[in-house]
């Protein structure tokens, strides 16, 4: 359950780094539940006195619910970074919607929840607070996990949606570089994919697809440093170096290289940027 630095970063810059900050757990739900939620997620932290620390996440395509001390939120698909700080100590609690999955649920458009929250009632309804208040109450992460079987499996949709299975298609399948081999993957049209994906998933399909491949490209450079950026380029669909450098320190702040090379230089407790996913 508690992840370490061997662990998948999903989208977690400086992951080794970002670990020395916070604890994070993941847990997958139970079986019922897997079409709709990827997993159970909870960030702990007891930082020392004076010392903030601002995290900057890859955002996934994704809804999330999170319990936190203000209470109990729904995140719609965030913009393309993610940025929290932290300090002192403090826990959140989270529930991570597959790509999509969040549909069946809300019964409305995704697309106006774009990177806003809401709160958490709004869209569950009765027994929410409830809920997140033995959330907060329970200390240990099994349990806690436990109870978010219970209360989401009580309001389960009776099928996920079909963009949802599209969207997590586009997640997960690597060979899936541009909106046309979408298109030619899942039988849809252009027009008719990007319609679906922005009232279904809450963002164009040509967006999910780039953010992916990022998040591929920041796990492939901290753990392979043997990798050339050409070659990662190329297996990332970019028709050459210099457009991928372009996009990556769009989203990251800095290029390629440079990421790569600050993966094992030591941190400082002070106000820095990493980064965080929910």
């Amino acid at each position: 359950m508690t992840v370490s630095p061997d662990d998948p970063s999903n989208g977690v810059l400086n992951f080794n780094r970002a670990l020395r900050s916070f604890a994070l757990n993941r847990l997958e739900p139970m079986e019922e539940l897997r079409p709709w939620i990827d997993s159970y997620w909870e960030v702990s932290w007891n930082l020392p006195t004076g010392v903030v620390h601002r995290q900057t996440n890859l955002s996934h395509a994704c809804f999330n619910a999170a319990v936190e001390s203000d209470g109990a939120w729904l995140y719609g698909v965030p913009g393309p970074t993610f940025v929290r700080e932290i300090s002192g100590s403090g826990r959140v609690f989270g529930v991570k919607f597959h790509p999509g999955a969040f549909y069946p649920w809300l019964g409305e458009p995704l697309n106006p929840f774009f990177d806003r929250r809401v709160p958490l009632a709004e869209a569950m309804g009765g027994k929410t607070a409830q809920w997140a208040a033995t959330i907060m109450a329970e200390s240990d992460f099994g349990k806690r996990s436990a109870l978010a079987d219970e209360f989401w499996l009580d309001r389960c949709p009776a099928l996920p949606g079909l963009a949802g299975l599209c969207a997590r298609r586009i997640a997960e399948d690597r060979t899936i570089l541009r909106v046309g081999d979408a298109c030619a993957v899942l039988g849809y049209d252009v027009r008719s994919l990007q319609r679906m994906f922005r009232r279904e998933v809450g963002i164009a399909p040509k967006e999910m697809i780039r953010r992916y491949r990022l998040m591929e490209a920041a796990e492939r450079l901290a753990k392979e440093p043997s990798l050339s950026g050409s070659d990662l380029a190329l297996s990332l669909g970019y028709a050459d170096q210099a457009h991928f450098i372009r996009d990556f320190k769009a989203v990251t702040g800095e290029p390629p290289e440079t990421y790569r090379k600050r993966q094992d230089t030591p941190r400082f407790y002070s106000p820095y940027i990493t980064t965080l996913t929910l």
